[in-house]
């Protein structure tokens, strides 16, 4: 579609719409999803379809997170690569972790970490005792990397949608 007509639909100005540019080219610098073409009097934007329901469903939708809109687009996109290409959903799988694995599975210092156990611990029962040492059950795992350290899932979703899109344009 051309940047014009995205802009018209969406009603956006074009100031707007260049910092969703920049936004975009931040988190999914591996996309092809702007294509620029010399016209007969200046240079035409086309944007891609998919670049467009990036921008309906998370940049300019304000419900919600905007990490959290990231995430669920993403989880769409990737499940629709998946079946195009016929492979089976991958699944993260998680483990057992205690407090000095879990810094260092997440990159976080001892009191992040404890801050983030003691807020999952309100939402979830993730706690167990093993040899006298505290462990988090995966399921505790899972929600901490989905929804409190979403920033390392969100590079991970990224990480792996553009490998399918390798595997795509290899099969093109």
């Amino acid at each position: 579609m051309y940047r014009v007509d995205v802009e018209i639909r969406l009603g956006v100005s074009k100031k707007q719409m260049d910092k969703a540019i920049k936004v975009m080219e931040k988190y999914h610098y591996f996309e092809n999803w702007i294509k620029y073409r010399l016209g007969p009097t200046n240079l035409i934007v086309l944007f891609n379809l998919e670049f467009v329901d990036w921008l309906k469903e998370v940049y300019f939708n304000k419900d919600g997170f905007f990490l959290d809109r990231e995430i669920h687009f993403l989880n769409a996109r990737i499940r629709d690569l998946e079946n195009e290409l016929g492979i089976s959903h991958y699944e993260k799988i998680y483990s057992y972790l205690n407090v000095k694995e879990l810094k260092e599975y997440f990159g976080k210092s001892n009191s992040s970490i404890l801050k983030a156990i003691e807020r999952i611990n309100k939402k979830i029962d993730c706690k167990c005792y093993k040899d006298g040492k505290l462990y988090i059950t995966p399921t505790g795992v899972k929600w901490l990397d989905q929804n409190y350290y979403r920033k390392s899932y969100l590079k991970e979703l990224l990480e792996y949608k553009k490998l399918l899109n390798e595997k795509e344009n290899k099969n093109d």
